[in-house]
């Protein structure tokens, strides 16, 4: 929910010299009875964010509680902290930082407090933080600046962006000179790639990569060998975005420094090589797995992030209508049966069991995955990995899950006859069953099952439903602007020339891409009796699918359809994700 016009958000210089020259007194109720009065909660959710936090350890804070649960949006919970402590609450997507107010601080200070400078008025610099009320870190930072400062209230998302884009982690001027100077500095035959990967400008610049990496909520990190250049790109929002260069003959060294974080065969330059390192960062750790291959200029880098802060979400997160979210959870509390989500790879298919996971682990019910690979570790759930090189698979796997007396079991991937039969089988032996299957309608999924083997019988009997999902981009709130849709586009999705669309231009809030964050969009397949008439008939998908929108099914399309008309994607988004 919007801030309160008596205390608007600040977005430019002037906004924020002028909220300094007219302070207001910070709020005399409470944190929570804020909330409440500014509309950005409602007294229903508060209840039950107090219920969980009393269930926190002591010194948790119900802010966390709020967000983790996400009960509040985050600009609504850091303009209220604003408001309470009376000070000015900033969104840094446009804001003009002063040049001069940069330099004032290192650099190094800046990444490590979290704490960025934005302008200097009357001898006093005004910096950013999201917890101003953190003695001991602005303590740090005062220390570290030499002079006095005042604080202002900005969201971590603002922030991290911010600071990833005025304090880069890579330059590639820089880079290529610190290269030179590494590699010339003594003779070559004295020089190995594993001393020069222990040199401090390499050690600093692959730290920097990752933490960089992190800030700016990158899935992926890619690091693509040529023959002058080797080039970095971070995969954000589900796109590459090239970060920067350096010379091709530090490559040898910037691979070996990651392949002894990820505990990696140095040596080996021939064969693909998998590892997993992790990472510290300001938001806690970070787990990274890392592959490299050999290409015709070096070996090329991909490193997945795997961030709970931004990979974990909750059911309301991922992008449901309210009432598909309570048919969702409908299907994933029930006591038995199989819950299917498909789409591609990369379709958010695993996000959406998670969130599932995370509404189930409630400590009633022993959960138990197996999965290729585990991407979170979470608390009270037996988690386990395949192994196919020594015949651990997931066919092998859930027999012996199956001796371990469990409520509710998720199946990574569904890849063979034999891993759904066994699938089914549990889920008419009296247990959840989630998991996910490679096909483009949730309709398709239902025939596939059939099509390797599963008796329909045996699927009228288990199946509850199938999401089918695709994750589009969202347009950048801060810089959205009217869309300009090719006509093939508007005939293929039926839409006329008159009505208009909205993309992202691109600022600095979404790191010049014109979009931030991605969401769902999805089909939801209910098993009615008619539809398992139909599959007991043979029935073919375009039929079941026909059927399931008869009694309310909205497809993909027009959901994605749906979320354009309202700004939220842009038509082109729609256009990629359709289903023919």
């Amino acid at each position: 929910m919007g801030p309160t016009e008596a205390s608007p958000a600040v977005t430019s210089r002037a906004q924020l010299l002028e909220a300094l020259d007219n302070p207001r007194a910070p709020a005399e109720c409470s944190f929570e009875a804020l909330l409440l009065r500014a509309k950005r909660i409602t007294g229903e959710k508060l209840h039950r964010a107090e219920q969980l936090h009393a269930q926190q350890p002591n010194g948790s804070r119900l802010q966390d509680v709020l967000l983790s649960n996400g009960l509040v949006h985050e600009d609504a919970l850091y303009h209220t902290i604003a408001e309470q402590m009376g000070i000015p609450f900033v969104r840094l997507g446009d804001f003009d930082v002063d040049p001069d107010a940069l330099v004032a601080v290192p650099q190094e200070v800046v990444r490590k407090t979290r704490i960025l400078p934005l302008l200097i008025r009357e001898g006093r610099l005004i910096v950013a933080a999201d917890d101003p009320a953190n003695t001991e870190r602005m303590a740090s930072f005062r220390f570290r600046s030499l002079r006095p400062v005042d604080a202002v209230v900005a969201t971590p998302s603002d922030l991290d962006i911010a600071i990833s884009t005025h304090f880069p982690a890579i330059e590639a001027s820089a880079l290529d000179s610190e290269a030179e100077h590494l590699l010339l500095s003594r003779p070559e035959a004295e020089v190995s790639v594993e001393q020069l990967a222990q040199q401090k400008p390499l050690v600093r610049l692959v730290n920097n990569l990752l933490q960089d990496a992190v800030q700016r909520r990158a899935s992926d990190i890619h690091v693509h060998p040529g023959e002058h250049k080797a080039e970095v790109l971070f995969r954000i929002d589900g796109n590459l975005a090239p970060i920067g260069t350096f010379d091709a003959s530090l490559l040898p060294a910037v691979v070996a420094r990651i392949k002894v974080l990820a505990e990696m065969d140095v040596a080996e330059h021939r064969l693909p090589q998998d590892g997993a390192l992790h990472v510290a960062t300001p938001h806690g750790k970070v787990d990274m797995r890392v592959s490299m291959m050999p290409a015709i200029h070096g070996e090329n880098v991909v490193i997945r992030i795997l961030d709970p802060k931004f990979g974990l979400r909750k059911f309301a997160d991922i992008g449901f209508t309210g009432l598909d979210e309570n048919r969702m959870r409908g299907l994933v509390n029930r006591n038995q049966g199989l819950v299917l989500v498909t789409g591609p790879t990369g379709s958010g298919k695993t996000t959406t069991l998670y969130a599932a996971l995370q509404e189930l682990n409630t400590g009633e019910f022993h959960i138990i995955t197996v999965e290729d690979p585990v991407e979170y570790r979470l608390d009270g759930i037996v988690q386990m990995q395949v192994h196919d090189a020594i015949g651990f698979t997931f066919a092998s796997a859930l027999r012996h899950i199956l001796r371990h007396d469990p409520d509710i079991i998720l199946i990574g991937e569904i890849r063979d006859a034999e891993t759904a039969k066994i699938a089914v089988e549990s889920a008419l032996t009296g247990h959840l069953v989630l998991s996910t299957l490679h096909t483009n309608s949730a309709a398709q999924a239902v025939t596939r099952l059939i099509e390797i083997g599963v008796e329909p019988y045996l699927l009228n009997a288990t199946l509850a439903g199938v999401l089918a999902q695709r994750l589009v981009s969202r347009n950048c709130e801060h810089c959205r602007v009217e869309e300009n849709v090719a006509p093939d586009i508007r005939t293929t999705l039926g839409v006329p020339e008159t009505e208009k669309f909205w993309r992202g231009r691109g600022c600095e809030a979404c790191n010049g891409s014109g979009h931030r964050g991605r969401i769902a969009v999805y089909e939801l397949l209910e098993m009615t009796p008619a539809i398992r008439e139909l599959v007991r008939t043979g029935g073919g998908h375009d039929q079941i699918e026909a059927q399931a929108e008869q009694e309310g099914m909205v497809r993909l399309t027009r959901h994605a359809l749906d979320l354009a008309r309202t700004g939220v994607i842009p038509l082109t988004e729609v256009f990629r994700a359709r289903l023919d």
